[in-house]
């Protein structure tokens, strides 16, 4: 787990992750002990949301808006 990561983190999906979503950057929603729970913006359609392993992401940075 990397400390870093809180509510509001940007966290991009590394290549441990599922293939549809390898590179993808996900902000943080919630912090799990297994990973986080976090989404991405789609255009027109709004948030899809991810559960995911912190063994399959990396850390970015914060997100400006939240």
């Amino acid at each position: 787990m990397d400390s870093r990561i809180i509510e509001n983190s940007v966290v991009q999906v590394n290549e441990n992750g599922d293939i549809d979503w390898v590179g993808c950057l996900v902000q943080v929603s919630e912090v799990k002990s297994f990973g986080v729970q976090g989404w991405v913006q789609v255009p027109k359609s709004g948030k899809t949301f991810i559960r995911i392993k912190f063994s399959e992401i990396d850390y970015i940075g914060q997100a400006v808006m939240a």
